[in-house]
């Protein structure tokens, strides 16, 4: 349970969520509430560690780091906000668990705080806990896939995701057979966003860099004065890891726009 001792020493491990920024898991959301605990508990923080990648594996710098800290005894236990920080991998999260503990570093987990995760019963808890986030977050990007395919097997039905146009055949001075089909010029930016993002990048330099040269936004190519956001590069860069638009059948090739009596619609 918890060390009153101020000679217990704790660092934080703060990871941002693509996702679940909205619903308070910001980086200074999970310092501020990791300062507040450690004001309850009289442990004394000795370093922060956060990582701006996804947490679907532990290969993340600033995770990397803190491991070889706790094996030179730094600390005493770790301390985040939920599970999901450290891992969203069930597997993993045990295993590190258990490799820490031979280093003597145990983890603290805010909102599991009233529960000893290193009794029998805590680690059952904890384990089913984190299972439940894994299967769930499955389940989610799975609806999310089969929803979009299907409205790709029928009509498209809203506005063009980056990297795509909405096309319609005119009949009878109507639009039919709304579809998506991609957008050149989108697909190579959205490529080097993919790449820059692959280099571990943050979405904040990617942004930076997008502005610093030059490459326009769909609002400003249009006419508009528009710049990059970290928000916009994240939003774009998580529809297109759940949603997969350009694995759908209903995305055509460029080409078929000059096929027909079309009309081509490109939303703000």
């Amino acid at each position: 349970m918890h060390h009153m001792s101020p000679e217990y020493k704790v660092a934080y491990y703060v990871r941002v969520s693509r996702e679940e920024q909205a619903k308070g898991y910001s980086p200074d959301g999970q310092k501020s509430t990791l300062e507040n605990w450690l004001k309850e508990t009289g442990w004394r923080w000795v370093k922060t560690y956060q990582d701006e990648v996804s947490g679907k594996n532990t290969e993340r710098e600033r995770f990397q780091e803190m491991l070889t800290d706790a094996k030179n005894g730094l600390f005493n236990g770790i301390c985040m906000f939920d599970n999901d920080r450290f891992s969203r991998s069930t597997k993993d999260l045990l295993n590190v668990m258990d490799d820490l503990l031979t280093y003597g570093v145990k983890l603290h987990i805010y909102n599991l705080r009233h529960i000893d995760i290193y009794s029998e019963q805590g680690r059952f808890i904890l384990t089913n806990f984190a299972a439940f986030s894994e299967f769930f977050r499955g389940q989610l990007a799975s609806k999310i896939r089969v929803g979009v395919k299907q409205k790709m097997k029928n009509e498209w039905f809203g506005q063009a995701p980056y990297g795509y146009t909405i096309i319609s055949d005119i009949i009878g001075n109507r639009k039919k057979n709304t579809r998506l089909i991609e957008n050149a010029e989108e697909q190579n930016i959205l490529t080097l966003m993919k790449q820059l993002k692959g280099e571990e990048k943050s979405y904040i330099e990617i942004a930076n860099y997008l502005n610093e040269n030059r490459i326009p936004t769909r609002l400003k190519r249009e006419g508009n004065k528009c710049s990059w956001y970290p928000s916009t590069v994240r939003n774009i860069l998580v529809r297109e890891e759940y949603k997969h638009y350009g694995k759908q059948e209903k995305v055509i090739s460029p080409i078929d726009q000059t096929k027909g009596n079309q009309s081509s619609e490109q939303p703000v």
